[in-house]
């Protein structure tokens, strides 16, 4: 097509149509992810451990798994407490303590999008080895008796109105879905720079190989153990953080799991990831010679570090199914979705090499840079502690990392038997995401290529 006034009336309609795609997406997927909160005044005669227990059917049986928690530390004065459980819960179990006590609550409200105080005098509630009194007072008199007094309550009819989206979510959304919907658009648009660079990759396959199995070699070449150097460092980083919080830390099981076993799945795929990024970035400045080489296509440079971090990182796949099967845990029929995240992990540092290694010729500091993003991100993905830490909104802020989505997705492959389409938001986010960054990094290198040879 080659009018131009047509191609722009036609980049302007997919962007609209994709602008508001996104945005029911993103309201989607906030909806989907909210988490509820139960806040309420307490105060009672006794020091306790108050507990929540929530189920997802009106007449489910309750189960400790399915509850949580808060210390009542302030006995004879009030105390805020609060409970956070997930959007499926329907009914609510409020359990005041395993001994008698005088108890007072107030102020009963639950909070997703919106708060919405709940009016105690109309509450339908069902209770066992509890007498309530005062309910129209605003502050419900509870006496409770027995080893196991509780109330519960149905919370379904609420949830419509504690979910509505507020108008500063609907306007964050909409800004956010037209610049990731131009930014698609105009990726599309040049969507065939990728495709040749694919090209590139899969006609020069023989060369990446032998240049990637040579670098590999050569890395070592000086040192008397050579190659070995390349398992023994992450080897004895593992060590390292399995004793500072397994034994000193003393963290227990994550996820049903040894935490050994939950770290593993998340280290080492961030080990490929940073090794390879590194790699790939200063490329050029270490094989300048052949950036030099007008009949060399240089655009294969970034891949042949990327294949060799890959030679590394496969031995470590290999040790974590060694180490799962010494646990008792052995390979199952999903295994195979690694595949899939190995995919996802190369096509990340690909395109974000493909940037750097152009930047970097220019701006020396990046190196430099890039170092202290790696070394923050370790913490910022996360890897050494769970997500379901923070609330809602941070949660959120966390999973915008794109190796979160790998991360999680190895967890997922070996510990939750989570299949990728099973998390249909983060998949579209990190493809996008990957898209977006590819071309960008594609231009700009196309933009620098020519002068690669003056300043190298």
């Amino acid at each position: 097509m080659k009018n131009p006034v047509i191609k722009r009336i036609l980049l302007i309609l997919i962007a609209f149509i994709l602008t508001v795609c996104f945005f029911y997406i993103m309201k989607g997927y906030q909806q989907a992810t909210v988490a509820l909160k139960l806040t309420l005044q307490y105060k009672s005669n006794i020091n306790a451990q108050v507990q929540l227990f929530y189920a997802d059917q009106q007449d489910a049986p309750w189960s400790e798994e399915h509850s949580v928690s808060a210390t009542y530390d302030k006995s004879g004065d009030w105390q805020q407490l609060q409970f956070a459980i997930p959007q499926s819960a329907v009914v609510l179990r409020l359990d005041t303590g395993n001994q008698p006590a005088q108890v007072n609550m107030k102020d009963i409200t639950l909070k997703a999008n919106q708060a919405l105080r709940l009016d105690m005098a109309n509450l339908q509630l069902k209770s066992q080895q509890i007498e309530i009194s005062n309910r129209q007072t605003g502050v419900m008199d509870l006496r409770s008796s027995g080893n196991d007094p509780y109330f519960s309550f149905n919370i379904e009819a609420f949830k419509p109105l504690i979910l509505k989206g507020s108008v500063m979510y609907d306007v964050l959304f909409l800004v956010c879905s037209l610049v990731v919907a131009f930014l698609c658009a105009w990726s599309l648009r040049n969507a065939k720079e990728a495709a040749r660079y694919v090209k590139y990759g899969i006609q020069g396959r023989g060369l990446i190989f032998s240049l990637a199995k040579n670098d590999f070699k050569t890395k070592y070449a000086a040192s008397y153990l050579g190659v070995v150097w390349g398992f023994i460092q992450p080897l004895i980083t593992i060590v390292t953080y399995w004793f500072v919080f397994q034994i000193g830390l003393r963290s227990g099981d994550v996820s049903s799991v040894p935490f050994i076993l939950w770290f593993i799945a998340g280290i080492i795929p961030w080990f490929f990831f940073s090794e390879a990024l590194l790699g790939g970035t200063n490329v050029f400045v270490e094989y300048s010679y052949l950036v030099k080489k007008v009949v060399f296509k240089i655009e294969l440079l970034p891949i042949v570090k990327i294949v060799s971090a890959l030679f590394v990182h496969l031995f470590f796949v290999a040790f974590i199914f060694v180490v799962y099967a010494a646990y008792g845990h052995y390979p199952k029929l999903i295994d195979v979705q690694l595949l899939y995240y190995l995919i996802c992990s190369l096509t990340l540092v690909f395109a974000l090499a493909t940037l750097t290694s152009a930047i970097i010729l220019f701006f020396k500091d990046l190196n430099q840079i890039i170092g202290i993003i790696l070394q923050v991100g370790f913490w910022f993905t996360p890897i050494g502690w769970t997500v379901t830490m923070l609330n809602s909104f941070w949660a959120f802020i966390f999973k915008l990392n794109p190796m979160f989505y790998i991360v999680q997705g190895y967890r997922d492959t070996f510990i939750d038997g989570t299949f990728f389409w099973q998390r249909p938001y983060q998949t579209l986010y990190f493809w996008i995401f990957c898209m977006i960054v590819l071309i960008v990094g594609i231009k700009i290198f196309k933009k620098l290529k020519p002068h690669f040879s003056d300043v190298l």
